[in-house]
């Protein structure tokens, strides 16, 4: 028999995501997912790679709820829909592709204009 799951009378999410409205996003681009460099067990600086550098952009306009591995010219990382800030351009558009590409190419590419980003959120399993 169906229902609503609940835990002490209130209404849980089992989706597994607990209140987040994840939005997924392919970030894609050339040496957008490069790694840290470095290893300061052996006193080598650690000097960050385009992934950290697109996370911590990415920060500064959502919450990350779910961050993939990353390859060298690709990532896919989950935000939640409600913490973004979608209107931190100087256009018109502020869908949340935009703002993301807008704030990735800013901080890591000097505002070179090489990332693409696909909201993946609604692909069915194979249509990548």
């Amino acid at each position: 028999m169906g229902g609503i799951s609940r835990i002490n009378g209130g209404v849980i999410d089992t989706t597994g995501f607990y209140g987040y409205q994840p939005i997924f996003l392919k970030i894609a681009g050339t040496n957008v997912g490069t790694a840290d460099t470095g290893n300061d067990q052996t006193g080598v600086a650690i000097v960050l790679g385009n992934y950290s550098k697109s996370i911590r952009a990415l920060l500064k306009i959502a919450s990350v709820v779910y961050l993939g591995k990353a390859a060298t010219n690709q990532f896919v990382v989950a935000i939640d829909g409600p913490t973004a800030q979608t209107y931190n351009t100087a256009n018109t558009d502020t869908s949340i592709t935009a703002a993301v590409k807008k704030v990735i190419d800013t901080d890591v590419f000097a505002g070179v204009g090489t990332v693409t980003v696909t909201n993946i959120s609604t692909l069915e399993s194979g249509a990548i």
